[in-house]
């Protein structure tokens, strides 16, 4: 499947994950960018590919999942395209569809 070119907002994004002074976990504070970038969500015992629908420096929303997450569940979410892998927590479920807040803090 070909992917469109990365929007500047996107990019920015990619490139302020990489950045290792980023503080997190404050909620809504970092700008959602609308995406879609094919990733594999490792949790527990569990791999499975996702679609990332939206990103920020502090989260992702993932679709299409295995629909096997739980809130509070540490994931690692690894986005081929970007190469990168995050470490994160499971903020909320909704059937198939999940929020990641990423765990940036030991870079």
């Amino acid at each position: 499947m070909a992917m469109s070119p990365a929007s500047p907002e996107m990019l920015e994004v990619i490139r302020n994950l990489r950045t290792p002074k980023i503080r997190v976990g404050d909620g809504r504070k970092y700008k959602r960018v609308k995406c879609f970038l094919l990733a594999t969500l490792q949790h527990g015992k569990y791999t499975c590919e996702c679609i990332v629908e939206d990103m920020s420096v502090g989260g992702c929303r993932v679709n299409n999942t295995d629909g096997l997450l739980a809130v509070g569940e540490m994931v690692v979410i690894d986005i081929p395209e970007q190469k990168m892998s995050l470490n994160g927590m499971v903020m909320w479920v909704r059937g198939k569809a999940a929020g990641l807040r990423f765990n940036l803090t030991g870079r």
